[in-house]
């Protein structure tokens, strides 16, 4: 008999114990009969300090936020219910309410991967009653901008912009061992940040079990793969560095493209967005409910959000230097070759950047590789959808497999792009280049303040 996912073969996932140690948080959790546990390591932060300074039960309060969403990753097995018991004193009911918004935001992709059509999120189970808290306030008021590198060319951008705009800017870096080794991750990101100037270079290491064991090949076969909020999770990571370092402000490099789907869904009704926990619903989701509930003085936004990637790697070409510092992929760092992250990177870098540069690092023709040309389909949206990873929409992959045209390029990938699209004669072409080389100046969260200073380098 073939048991599907969605008959709730996993009944529930618990958060069966949380501890703060001086310098790390330890998350457990329970899968029915199994356990699992995650390690989350600051570098440069105490937290006896933390405590002395903000009280026990606030941090507590914070942990408890990092812990809920943590523990949506294991929601990607359908469990009947989400047993939140040992921090429910530290949540109000509108955590829950955001976890649940989260995870039909971030979860409609694993859905459509595995089908399943009857799912909406587990039950939010939980045997003390929730809290009922105030907000608190960052102490100190330093305008220094946490600014989140994850090692590639938006986050490097992100952080120029500042530095030129003469806005003084922190750095923040996580390792996660779904990635592997934590020291390799850090010294790839290292390596990006020796092009900037940040005031501080802030490091956290995860160590997940979950992503690591071989748990869904051996026990759950049919399920497609683990799914995780890997930004709203980062965001309240980065709350232990901002009460540490009194920073108020939160910048992410999350682009306009990120705010359009891979597919609408017609059998549920709803868009499918791999980046949905990237888009603008979600910055102001997220920001809102932060400030609302835990730090009154607390902003995030994202400083691409008025531009599409389209724009993003024509400024970036500004920077030839930092070609071969970024890195992407989310297969095999810095660069598989083979994935959708890396053939959409290199399409945009061919489309703008030096080619001798570019060449340097990726050292062969991505066009012509024969394995990758499902995923160029994909991209054109000649398939049923766009590929499941970060990337732009279709008319963005138009526009930059037009410009390696233009540059005197060739390939598998470019031949098809020529024959199924370029040679549609009714297309627009200036209509879709001004869409996506447009700057959308009233499209954002961002502070006036800081807007003010960085527009120019939009």
């Amino acid at each position: 008999m073939v048991v599907h996912q969605s008959d709730h073969i996993i009944n529930t996932v618990k958060i069966a114990d949380f501890t703060i140690h001086e310098h790390h948080l330890n998350l457990t959790y329970t899968v029915d009969q199994f356990q699992f546990s995650t390690k989350i390591f600051y570098h440069e932060v105490y937290f006896s300090k933390l405590i002395e300074t903000y009280s026990q039960f606030f941090i507590k309060r914070v942990v408890a936020h990092i812990a809920l969403f943590e523990g949506m990753k294991l929601c990607s097995l359908f469990p009947q219910y989400y047993d939140i018991s040992v921090v429910a004193e530290y949540l109000e009911p509108n955590a829950l309410d955001l976890f649940v918004k989260i995870y039909q935001g971030v979860f409609a992709q694993h859905w459509y991967e595995n089908k399943v059509t009857d799912y909406q999120q587990p039950d939010i189970i939980y045997s003390q009653d929730l809290g009922v808290h105030q907000p608190a306030r960052i102490l100190g008021n330093d305008q220094t901008v946490l600014t989140g590198c994850g090692g590639g060319k938006d986050s490097i951008l992100a952080m120029k912009m500042l530095e030129v705009g003469g806005i003084p800017f922190a750095s923040m870096q996580y390792s996660h061992s779904t990635y592997g080794k934590a020291d390799v991750q850090h010294e790839l990101i290292s390596q990006v940040l020796e092009c900037v100037h940040p005031t501080q270079k802030h490091q956290i290491s995860i160590y997940d079990d979950f992503t690591e064991f071989p748990f869904l090949k051996l026990y759950l076969p049919g399920n497609s793969g683990i799914i995780a909020p890997e930004t709203p999770i980062s965001i309240f990571l980065s709350l232990i560095l901002m009460l540490d370092q009194g920073y108020n402000y939160l910048c992410l490099a999350h682009e306009k493209s990120a705010n359009h789907g891979n597919l609408f869904w017609h059998e549920i009704n709803r868009e499918v967005n791999h980046q949905w926990g990237k888009g603008v619903e979600a910055e102001y989701i997220l920001d809102k409910y932060i400030r609302d509930n835990l730090l009154s003085n607390f902003k995030y936004f994202s400083i691409l959000q008025p531009i599409y990637d389209f724009r993003i790697f024509r400024n970036f070409s500004k920077y030839p230097e930092f070609v071969s510092k970024i890195h992407s992929c989310n297969v095999k760092k810095p660069w598989c070759k083979k994935c959708p992250k890396c053939a959409y990177v290199w399409l945009g870098l061919m489309a703008f950047s030096r080619l001798d540069v570019v060449n340097q690092v990726f050292q062969g023709n991505l066009f012509d590789d024969v394995e990758l040309t499902p995923t160029f389909r994909a991209m054109l949206g000649l398939t049923e959808h766009t590929p499941f990873e970060c990337i732009g929409e279709i008319e963005e992959s138009w526009l930059l497999m037009k410009k390696c045209l233009e540059r005197g390029l060739s390939g598998r990938a470019l031949d098809i792009f020529t024959e199924e699209i370029l040679s549609n004669t009714t297309i627009n072409w200036e209509e879709i280049e001004q869409k996506y080389n447009y700057i959308y100046t009233t499209e954002h969260y961002i502070p006036n303040w800081i807007f003010e200073a960085i527009k120019e380098q939009l």
